[in-house]
This record gives structure tokens, C-alpha cells and sequence, in this order.
């Protein structure tokens, strides 16, 4: 397996364990979820890392030719909706990136500052006065932590220092790599 290979193995392997991590918050928290398909409140125009952006943008191109239009003219129009939502459903749901996966989970973040864990959650699923506890919370940052881990490997890989961030219509519309 080469070092390329390696990564995408290891992407994968990431997202298998956010959805490990989800499983329980999903079962605590079953009644509370109002996500379901054609639920796109969460669903906004986010921007990638490179590693992300390249498994996007191949479940992109591996979507039927009128799928692809559709979604490509979306992604000519700015604004704040998420260019691959057809009919309210995502168009590359097997392949969205990691943040995708988690929402209408209750987030926690810790802000170092503050020395607290910050919550971040869908006010579809839970009310602003929700008594949170750590036993609520999916912890995102070790998952991004290793995320930016392996896209920092992956410019490694291919001979530089990691790129900004890309934007998914970029992404959809071929503009190159920065």
C-alpha cells in the first residue's frame, strides 16, 4: 500500500470511528432527533481540507451527468446552502466530510480560554435551555485533531505544506488546487 493509499485508508478508518463515537449519542438521544432525510438546516456551503476535498470531489464526478449539472449550477450561485443538496437530500452522502456526519448531535469544543467545553447543537433537536452533560456530547476535537493530522501528511505526500482550506463549490467547479 503505498503512502496515498495509506492515508485514504486512514481517513476512512477516522470517519468509521466518528460514527462509532455517534452510535451511543444516537441511541441516548433518540427521541430528541428530528433529523431525517430532506432535513437541510444544517446543511451549509463549508469549505475542506484538501484530503476531504479530494474524496468530495471524486463522489462528485462519480454522480450521474444530471446530478452533476444540477449541482454544479448550484455551486455558481453563492450563498450559504450546501451546492451538493438536491431535493433537500445530500447528492454525495456516502462520501460527505466528517462535520457533515455530525450534525443534529449536541458538539462539544473545548475553548481554551474559557477553560470550558462549548456546545454547539441543531435548535430543531435540542431547546436552548437543553441541560447538557458530558455524556450528551459528541467531542469533535481529537477527530479533527487527527483529521488535520492526515492532511498535513498528505502534503507531505505530495511534496509541500498542507493548502487553506477549500471551499466545496471551488471544489465542484474545478478551480485548481491553491
Amino acid at each position: 500500500m503505498g503512502a496515498m493509499d495509506d492515508l485514504f485508508h486512514r481517513y476512512r478508518e477516522l470517519l468509521r470511528e466518528v460514527e462509532a463515537a455517534m452510535a451511543p449519542l444516537l441511541a441516548r438521544h433518540r427521541a430528541t432527533l428530528r433529523c431525517a432525510p430532506g432535513c437541510a438546516a444544517c446543511c451549509q456551503a463549508l469549505s475542506l481540507s484538501t484530503i476531504e476535498a479530494l474524496v468530495v470531489g471524486e463522489a462528485f464526478r462519480a454522480l450521474p451527468p444530471a446530478a452533476q449539472k444540477a449541482v454544479r449550477s448550484q455551486a455558481q450561485t453563492p450563498g450559504d446552502r450546501c451546492p451538493f443538496l438536491l431535493e433537500n437530500l445530500c447528492a454525495i452522502y456516502p462520501a460527505r466530510p466528517l462535520i457533515c456526519r455530525t450534525h443534529g448531535l449536541a458538539i462539544g469544543y473545548v475553548d481554551e480560554e474559557r477553560e470550558a467545553i462549548e456546545v454547539s447543537a441543531c435548535p430543531r433537536n435540542f431547546a436552548d435551555d437543553f441541560p447538557f452533560t458530558a455524556d450528551d456530547l459528541l467531542l469533535l476535537d481529537p477527530f479533527n485533531d487527527r483529521l488535520s493530522l492526515l492532511n498535513q501528511g498528505f502534503a507531505t505526500a505530495m511534496g509541500g505544506e498542507p493548502k487553506p482550506r477549500l471551499a466545496m463549490a471551488d471544489i465542484i467547479l474545478a478551480k485548481p488546487l491553491p
